[in-house]
């Protein structure tokens, strides 16, 4: 059972860092521009005349059925008169009909997928722009404001956009406009059946025009729209609590996938199984109250609909035992009451799918709020702002933690072209969160960080991206492998002491995974080989290197690259005669200082 403190925390990283701060009139605000923005967009001429096609569509459709429903009423009739020289017109007419309706059948889908797709496609593009644009992604994970941003633009999206479904803001307006009409188109033939509605009341005559099959699917629609609406209440909050346990307990068995072999050699498979075991068990806790918020609906909803079928038999069969009405008018006023019934409970029959749609909004609203809720940025960086023959101006820094508690203090740090510097301190003491607030990602302080736009800059963390692939597109990245031959490629390989791997440097498979710690950080070798930088910043890149090979990448750099300007964090006090410059941090300040030339 989860703690109330828990609870609140899994609140907050579903419902973004406004969940308390939400109201009504913002949420239908953020409805309203999510479902519009397409349709105001590059591609709105396509959007428009899609939903336009849609539209056509639907008016298609419901001409088919008033179309059946005299159909209907015809046949019945013929059949009870014994009319046999009617027969093949009316089965000519049936054909007819059926060709009508498998056309608008797949007119719909056609348009309705296509529809669905490039909506999907814009959203889904016009997400990922915001979320890459400003780092937002990294600051979203470093702070934890939301739980799976990439479920919310994969699947919410995707569910969110669904014309086809119906259950799109975009499919409920026109669902609501086909309903209408619809109801209206069986109104008019339902009231050619009625019989007018009379009643007493306190001793008065009184009569409802429309009749007495309209006034009952009138009244039986909206006594079902409140008890299914009632009903519903749980499945919303029940279906939005669904997607966020999935999510979690998906992202945990990528977790070990990803892991697999540090798992198996510590010998943690119980811990990481009963991690995946309480993960399951909110999925199940949740599933069962899912479980009965659906079965209310369900239920609700399926009675609803079958007492639709008998109410107007009720209503016309007696009409025609006094032999009011013929039999065909009763089959057609049952199929007219469904009709009518069925167009005004248009929100019954959609809740389901609506309350779905709430959850995909509200959680799509927190992705939204997580990606606009940029903090601000105490520490300035100022790339192209340093003197002439400076890399690296700091000035004024004082590094804190996302919380405010202070991790480092800097009045002045100055690296100058072609200088090689050593940042060393004990573990915890901010030198990784130094590199992050020089290369522009660690907003959290004070200060300033100006770096030279001269020349090319690389970040080289301890444990490196690899790119899916080919491991020769591995070693070109950034740039795209067919920007190099193989030769050179080749070349560097052999240079980094991974000559092994180049008969299969074209096979597109997992290197992040069959590469060791230490192969990856040659291939960062490589990388750097190729690319060159002016400024080379290496985060603990020798940390899983044996001393030969970490002497090997330090030697082949300065080799390589010996004007390069470098900056260092290592743990081995060996490397440090590749450098020239030494920053200490200690006891929360930064001490420079001078080391002897390199060996």
């Amino acid at each position: 059972m989860m703690s109330s403190q828990s609870n609140i925390e899994e609140a907050r990283l579903e419902a973004g860092p406004r969940y308390a701060k939400q109201d009504k009139r913002e949420r239908i605000g953020h409805a309203w521009r999510l479902t519009t923005r397409y349709f105001v967009s590059e591609d709105w001429k396509a959007a428009w005349f899609l939903v336009l096609c849609y539209i056509g569509i639907q008016g298609g459709t419901i001409y088919s059925f008033i179309w059946s429903n005299q159909w209907q009423r015809e046949f019945f009739d013929s059949i009870e008169q014994r009319q046999a020289g009617l027969f093949l017109s009316l089965i000519v007419s049936f054909l007819m009909i059926a060709a009508l309706q498998v056309g608008v059948t797949l007119a719909n889908g056609l348009v309705g997928w296509t529809l669905t797709m490039r909506w999907r496609r814009w959203l889904t593009n016009w997400y990922m722009d915001r979320w890459f644009a400003r780092d937002r992604f990294y600051d979203i994970e470093r702070l934890r404001m939301i739980d799976n941003p990439d479920q919310r633009i994969a699947e919410d999206i995707r569910d969110f956009t669904s014309i086809i479904s119906g259950n799109s803001l975009i499919g409920v307006a026109i669902g609501i406009g086909s309903s209408l009409v619809s109801a209206i188109s069986f109104g008019v033939i339902l009231q050619q059946m009625s019989s007018p509605l009379e009643f007493t009341l306190f001793g008065y005559d009184l009569w409802l025009p429309g009749g007495d099959l309209i006034w009952f699917s009138i009244f039986y629609v909206l006594f079902g729209s409140v008890v299914i609406t009632w009903i519903g209440k749980p499945f919303i909050r029940r279906r939005m609590r669904e997607q966020h346990f999935e999510a979690d307990f998906r992202s945990s068995l990528i977790h070990v996938r990803r892991n697999g072999e540090q798992i198996a050699f510590s010998g943690t498979q119980g811990l990481e199984k009963d991690g995946l075991r309480q993960a399951f068990e909110n999925i199940r806790h949740n599933w069962y109250r899912l479980m009965w918020a659906n079965i209310g609906l369900s239920l609700g909803t399926g009675i609803y609909e079958r007492v639709i079928g008998v109410v107007p038999l009720f209503l016309t069969v007696p009409k025609f035992f006094a032999g009011t009405i013929s039999f065909g008018q009763v089959m057609a006023a049952r199929d007219a009451f469904t009709m009518f019934t069925t167009s005004l409970s248009y929100f019954v029959q959609v809740y389901p799918g609506i309350a779905r749609q709430i959850a995909n909004i509200n959680r799509l609203k927190a992705l939204d709020d997580s990606i606009d809720n940029e903090r601000p940025r105490g520490i300035r960086f100022l790339p192209g702002e340093t003197l002439e023959g400076v890399s690296i101006q700091v000035t004024g820094l004082h590094l804190r933690r996302p919380n405010g508690a202070p991790l480092v203090a800097m009045d002045e740090w100055t690296v100058r072209d072609g200088e090689r510097w050593v940042i060393e301190g004990p573990s915890g003491a901010g030198k990784t969160t130094l590199l992050r607030a020089i290369a522009g990602l660690w907003p959290d302080g004070a200060g300033s960080v100006a770096m030279t736009r001269r020349g090319s800059a690389m970040l080289v963390p301890q444990r490196l991206y690899l790119p899916l692939g080919s491991l020769k597109n591995a070693i070109c990245f950034p740039d795209r492998a067919q920007d190099h031959d193989d030769a050179t490629v080749a070349a560097l390989l052999e240079k980094v002491r991974l000559e092994q791997h180049i008969p299969a440097m074209h096979q597109e498979r997992m290197w992040q995974d069959e590469l060791s710690p230490g192969e990856q950080q040659r291939v960062a070798l490589a990388r750097i080989l190729l690319q060159r930088p002016s400024l080379l910043v290496l985060d603990e890149a020798t940390s899983a290197l044996d001393a030969s090979n970490a002497d090997h990448f330090y030697s082949s750099v300065l080799a390589a690259m010996p004007d390069t300007t470098i900056i260092s964090v290592v743990h081995n006090e060996k490397l440090a005669s590749f450098h020239t410059h030494r920053l200490l941090l200690s006891a929360g300040q930064g001490h420079t200082m001078a080391i002897g030339a390199p060996q």
